[in-house]
């Protein structure tokens, strides 16, 4: 089971990744979506993912690894002609923090579950 989960992870996060590095700005509101909550939400999945695929990784690496992935992306962004925003990236850290502290309290009320390889 843990292999699919870490599959879909995979998955998910290659194609997040595709959606804020390819040519699909503003493809969020046709989800009906705001850009900041799209970026709230896309970071709170990212984190979810890299705590499925790395989980010996830990809470803050996992949250840090996070935070410098979407500063990356600001900066490929702003190098391809897409907006890069300082905004965005805090948008980022507010989805990033939701899921680090949804995983603190899953390792809080079900020690193990979240960190087992």
């Amino acid at each position: 089971m843990m292999f699919i989960l870490r599959c879909a992870a995979g998955l998910a996060l290659a194609g997040l990744f595709v959606a804020m590095l390819g040519p699909f700005q503003g493809a969020e509101e046709n989800l009906g979506l705001d850009d900041k909550s799209a970026h709230v939400i896309g970071f709170f999945i990212i984190t979810a993912c890299l705590t499925l695929l790395f989980p010996k990784l830990g809470l803050w690496r996992t949250a840090f690894v996070a935070i410098a992935l979407g500063a990356g992306v600001e900066v490929v962004q702003g190098l391809t002609g897409r907006s890069a925003n300082l905004y965005d990236l805090l948008a980022d850290s507010i989805g990033v923090a939701l899921a680090s502290l949804t995983r603190f309290v899953i390792q809080r009320v079900r020690p193990g579950l979240v960190d087992a390889g």
